[in-house]
């Protein structure tokens, strides 16, 4: 897998240059607020955590939000797009539609588990955050011709792609599996065990048999 695409978002934020008890703060919040979620941790939880005070806290971030803000902003600002462009132009231009699946769920999948933190706070924020879910309607909307272009004409030109799907539908078909696979293993199910590389090569199935003419 490629550094770019696979580096996770706790590596890219320890390479910033910050204060200490910045990065201190951020990271413990990050770890926090994954586990705990956003409303279940303190100001009191991150500072014992990252082992600095409150007052350190809240002499980066004026709120509990302001720091939420200062996790997710780059994420969506900088680090998607990056992300996005270096996966995008790994698609194979010419492969059969389940060698083009493969290559979007496992891509995909591991791009979630190494930054499955962040993508945690992200999943729940978009959904109760308002700003939040309007920073990623804007990358969407800049994001869902570039998908359309590139997932979908690829698994186009195999030939196999069935007819009467519009790119849409193929594509939350393929989202929708991949996360709702990553939210039973991290959130719902996170100590079961499972044989993952198995899960995900049924999930490959389901797909194919879901958008293909055959």
């Amino acid at each position: 897998m490629r550094d770019e695409i696979s580096a996770s978002y706790r590596d890219w934020l320890a390479e910033q240059e910050m204060p200490k008890g910045k990065r201190a703060a951020m990271l413990s919040a990050l770890e926090l607020f994954s586990k705990q979620g956003y409303d279940g941790t303190s100001t009191m939880a991150i500072a014992k955590h990252a082992g600095i005070s409150q007052a350190t806290i809240f002499k980066y971030f004026k709120t509990k939000n302001d720091l939420l803000a200062a996790i997710l902003k780059p994420m969506i600002n900088h680090l998607l797009p990056e992300y996005r462009e270096d996966f995008l132009a790994e698609i194979p231009a010419m492969a059969t539609l389940q060698e083009t699946v493969h290559f979007l769920v496992r891509d995909r999948y591991e791009f979630l588990i190494k930054n499955r933190e962040v993508a945690l706070i992200f999943l729940t924020q978009v959904m109760t955050n308002a700003d939040t879910r309007a920073m990623f309607q804007k990358f969407m909307a800049e994001t869902a011709p570039m998908f359309i272009n590139a997932i979908y004409g690829t698994l186009q030109k195999s030939g196999s792609l069935r007819d009467d799907l519009p790119p849409a539908a193929v594509l939350r078909t393929i989202a929708g599996q991949l996360l709702s696979y990553f939210i039973q293993r991290q959130v719902l199910m996170p100590d079961a065990k499972a044989d993952e590389d198995a899960d995900l090569q049924l999930i490959e199935a389901l797909i194919v048999r879901a958008i293909s003419k055959t």
